[in-house]
């Protein structure tokens, strides 16, 4: 009962929360136009207190790029992009169905997110050149090479398309991988988003774990996909043996 009305209470101040900085934002829109830089502050602003008020704790081990380039993720929910925008300002990628989500879509929009359509030739292509414009543009781009979500302990097979833009315009890709403590945390298959928000904000904290890499650079896209995924296959290992140390300790 009390895990239930503390993830109640949760929605709620997520919900209205978003909303007060989505408001802020459009009313300085309003008088001096949009600015993405000044998007990303807000959301990294509103991410810091959120992550506090959802009893969020987020460990980040790695040296923060400074170039732009993009930070490509293991994907387990759609609480990942948040692990990284408190630390980071970057640009989400997401799906094309999260851009109808009430408040996320929204957010996401004012956020620069490039949402793609996996099912059109003509969706990948037009979010391939989004995301390069913003990165030529000095954005970070978060993407999730997987494309899908799930629990294994390694990633499954990689989108190869941005690993080509990649190759060509040599822009650098930092591999970055994060796992949650507990299995349950990650939003997988046909699960409501609400009911999962309840149960894993329920809890009174969530753990997860960040692992940022270095920069990759290569002509071959072959070489730097699979260098991408090799070292974030290695971190996820490396973070699944250290919840298993916090549970013996």
């Amino acid at each position: 009962m009390i895990s239930k009305l503390r993830g109640i209470i949760r929605l709620v101040f997520f919900a209205i929360g978003s909303i007060f900085y989505i408001s802020r934002y459009l009313l300085k829109a309003a008088f001096i136009g949009n600015d993405l830089h000044r998007s990303l502050r807000l959301l990294s602003q509103w991410t810091r207190l959120l992550t506090k008020g959802l009893g969020l704790h987020i460990t980040v081990a790695g040296n923060i790029p400074k170039q732009a380039g993009l930070l490509v993720c293991n994907h387990r929910s759609y609480i990942d992009p948040f692990l990284l925008f408190g630390s980071i300002s970057a640009v989400p990628v997401g799906k094309a169905a999260v851009a109808k989500w009430p408040i996320i879509g929204i957010a996401g929009k004012l956020a620069g997110a490039v949402f793609i359509d996996r099912t059109s030739t003509e969706s990948r292509k037009a979010s391939r050149e989004a995301i390069a414009n913003r990165l030529e543009n000095g954005f970070f781009v978060i993407n999730y090479a997987e494309g899908t979500t799930h629990t294994k302990d390694q990633t499954i097979d990689f989108k190869p398309g941005l690993f080509k833009e990649a190759a060509i315009a040599q822009f650098p890709i930092y591999p970055v991988a994060l796992d949650y403590q507990l299995e349950g945390d990650a939003w997988v298959g046909d699960d409501v988003f609400i009911r999962h928000f309840l149960q894993c904000f329920g809890k009174k904290n969530t753990y997860a774990k960040v692992r940022i890499g270095p920069a990759f650079n290569d002509t071959s896209a072959d070489i730097l996909l699979s260098n991408t995924k090799n070292w974030i296959d290695q971190a996820l290992l490396d973070i699944k043996e250290e919840w298993s140390v916090d549970k013996r300790s």
